[in-house]
């Protein structure tokens, strides 16, 4: 049977969806490794992980964007 979590396990998908499922407008800084890392996991990439002041929103953006639809097209 194909896992359709891949690369995740359905335990570590559910933490990722209840966690996006938290978050408003604004990320908090002490989760800003786990959604750069989930993201870099998830595209299978190594993108070096941006500041997290104002300048850099639009990488957080399309981060959680990526991870917004990702876990959307699985649930």
């Amino acid at each position: 049977m194909e896992n359709k979590y891949h690369p995740l396990t359905e335990e570590r998908f559910i933490e990722l969806r209840d966690f996006i499922q938290s978050i408003g407008a604004y990320l908090p800084e002490n989760k800003a490794p786990y959604v750069w890392n989930m993201y870099n996991d998830l595209r299978g990439e190594r993108e070096p992980q941006p500041c997290t002041c104002a300048s850099s929103g639009a990488h957080w953006k399309r981060a959680m964007d990526y991870l917004y639809d990702w876990v959307k097209q699985r649930a």
